[in-house]
């Protein structure tokens, strides 16, 4: 692992990371006396499960957490995963283009399929780390849990940069929901829902459809649909057992080709998405619970780009590719209270993947089908010993995963936090994880070749921080280090015959990370962050021009070095709320694929503003109503998150909500 000291030493923005620090340490000294003054000092008691697993304080996890509540989301109008991770500190999202375009993260510098995302427990991800953030909707969601830096231990392949969990309801009172609403570029959006039950019993229903007709003039459609339920079962107070599952089904349209240009009037992309899962526990004393996890997910992505017309019989004029892609796991693990303060997880698990895919390619000089089935069996062992002895918390952890692809892998983590007074704690952790390759870059047969000698890509990282409450303010500040090896490189200039995929690259990442909110000010409630991320290329691999897209000594592409995010929000008390978010992207490089080689670019920063409105309708008129009101892009700022494809100008929503 580079020290941490040493890359912050040579890298050319080290003025903004000491400005950084100097500004927290002038936030945090009046916040800690002005609390350890007060009597009225404010704690964060969120319990947050994803980190360890096991429900605990915000405060005691070691591990840096974001929690973000689905109800505040919605009330906003955020209805897409992706636009809520734009609120998380140092998360770089990146859309190619129109409302249901792909989607990608590229958080705390790592690779864009470096982060594990959880519906429930189930996971999402392709095998191998790939997932489009843009069509995972948020009607059904009650919370989403970002637990940054590496997760392996508990997870392992994919959780190196983070893991996102996304909680559906659970049920409870009895409740009818219901939206209906429309607004700029044809934007329609509907949804109904319904939940109840009590201690022994509790159950929650939701269906939901969302459609845009796009920013651009033609075959630019949106349209997503899903439904999902929830069953928890409490029989008595030993024993609790849920049920979920998640239909999705999408379909977006694209005029575009890799680089932008308008061209195609029928080329559009289907996602079919079914996800299960089942989660039960049995507290056999005091000390002793025993849980297992059973999750099956099945994945049918399907590509169409015909020949738009009888003419079109020149180049590579057509393309189809259809595949499913499953995913099968169980896990069981005990939790065992040693003592008042410690508790000791022993888990194992057994996944299976597999990926059946066939895709085909029409040019004028013949066709050229492709195909391969594949799949790969995974069994982990996994041990965690977490403590909490008054003021000093700590974890520590180990895995050993057993591939039939990539055969075996350790993944250690240990991490402590402490508590120096009421209104100040410290944090630190350290850790290893990795990420599996690909079916397609293990497998692959045709015009590319797969490689079944990969090794998983991996990563090491250390983190350090520091929290500060007082008088209704926090501060928070994170300085992170890591270092990813054995990325896999695609060689278009291998042999024929000869695998197209190698472990070749490696790169470093490192930044910091401060947030803040403060106590309500005249009725405001102010919170933001900002993030400081320097990448560096340190091996480049195959290609050495400056056209490659890992080049020695510069950046990784599309992770802007500095991201800003404000939330202001102005509670109206049983009358609603209004909202704004502001987040403001500093200038990235990236590459223009429109020629051979590639251009190196840098795409400008940029500034988004969303306002947002929900009021409540006035009970004679209709009880249980609200009016939603939503700008996005209410500056009309005209940026690229990917060079060659233009970003939704400002668009308005208005919608009903009813809830009774």
């Amino acid at each position: 692992m580079v020290p941490m000291s040493n890359r912050f030493a040579r890298t050319p923005s080290i003025r903004c990371v000491v400005s950084l620090i100097t500004i927290a340490a002038a936030l945090v000294v009046p916040v800690v006396m002005d609390a350890q003054s007060s009597p009225d000092t404010t704690t964060l008691d969120a319990t947050v499960i994803t980190a360890t697993r096991l429900p605990g304080a915000i405060r005691s996890q070691t591990a840096t957490v974001t929690v973000l509540d689905g109800a505040a989301l919605r009330a906003e109008g955020v209805t897409h995963l992706a636009d809520a991770l734009r609120r998380v500190p140092g998360a770089a999202v990146v859309g190619s283009g129109s409302f249901g375009s792909q989607g990608s993260l590229f958080l705390r510098g790592g690779q864009s399929n470096y982060v594990r995302v959880l519906v429930d427990g189930v996971v999402a991800n392709d095998p191998g780390g790939a997932l489009d953030l843009a069509r995972l909707t948020l009607d059904d969601v009650e919370r989403i849990e970002v637990v940054r830096g590496p997760v392996s231990v508990v997870y392992g392949s994919e959780a190196v940069t983070a893991v996102i969990q996304l909680f559906t309801r659970s049920g409870g009172p009895r409740a009818v929901r219901a939206e209906v609403g429309g607004g700029s570029y044809g934007a329609l959006r509907s949804s109904l829902g319904a939940s109840g039950g009590g201690a022994r019993l509790r159950w929650s229903v939701q269906g939901d459809q969302h459609r845009s007709d796009g920013i651009l003039p033609f075959n630019n459609a949106y349209r997503n649909e899903g439904v999902s339920a929830a069953l928890g079962v409490a029989p008595d107070a030993a024993t609790d057992l849920r049920l979920t599952a998640r239909y999705n089904t999408s379909d977006y349209q694209y005029p575009t080709n890799s680089s932008g240009t308008i061209e195609d009037r029928n080329a559009h992309s289907t996602q079919h998405r079914l996800m299960l899962g089942v989660d039960a526990g049995r507290r056999w004393n005091d000390r002793t619970e025993t849980r297992v996890q059973l999750t099956a997910s099945e994945f049918l992505p399907r590509s169409t780009d015909r020949a738009d017309d009888a003419g079109d019989t020149l180049g590579f004029y057509g393309y189809t590719s259809r595949a499913t892609v499953t995913r099968r796991a169980a896990d069981l693990r005990t939790n065992v209270r040693l003592f008042a303060a410690q508790r000791l997880t022993v888990g194992a698990e057994l996944a299976r993947d597999h990926e059946n895919g066939t895709s085909l390619s029409e040019s004028e000089f013949g066709d050229f089908p492709g195909a391969f089935t594949a799949g790969r069996t995974n069994r982990a062992a996994y041990a965690q010993l977490l403590g909490d002895r008054g003021r000093f918390s700590y974890t520590l952890g180990g895995r050993f995963d057993d591939n039939s692809a990539f055969g075996t892998f350790r993944t250690a983590r240990v991490g402590v936090a402490v508590r120096v007074t009421d209104a100040l704690t410290l944090r630190a952790s350290a850790g290893n994880a990795f990420k599996a390759p690909t079916f397609f870059e293990n497998f692959a047969e045709g015009f590319t070749v797969g490689n079944p000698d990969l090794a998983p890509e991996r990563s090491r990282s250390a983190e350090i921080g520091a929290e500060a409450q007082g008088r209704g303010a926090v501060l928070r500040v994170t300085l992170f280090t890591q270092r990813f090896e054995d990325l896999v490189q695609y060689d278009g200039a291998a042999a024929p015959g000869e695998p197209n995929f190698r472990n070749i690259a490696a790169a470093n990442a490192g930044g910091v990370e401060l947030e803040a909110s403060l106590p309500e000010i005249h009725g405001f409630v102010l919170s933001g962050s900002h993030a400081w991320t320097d990448t560096r290329v340190v091996r480049a691999g195959f290609d050495p021009s400056a056209s490659a897209t890992f080049v020695e000594g510069g950046r990784l592409i599309r992770r802007p070095t500095h991201l800003s995010t404000v939330q202001l929000g102005r509670p109206l008390g049983a009358a609603g709320t209004l909202g704004l978010a502001l987040t403001r992207v500093g200038a990235r490089e990236d590459r223009d694929f429109s020629g051979f080689p590639a251009t190196p670019v840098m795409l400008d920063p940029h500034t988004r503003v969303d306002l947002s409105a929900e009021l409540r309708v006035p009970e004679r008129w209709l009880a249980g109503a609200r009016v939603l009101l939503r700008a996005e892009n209410v500056l009309a700022a005209r940026y690229q998150e990917i060079v060659g494809f233009d970003a939704p100008g400002r668009s308005l929503y208005a919608g009903l909500k009813l809830e009774r």
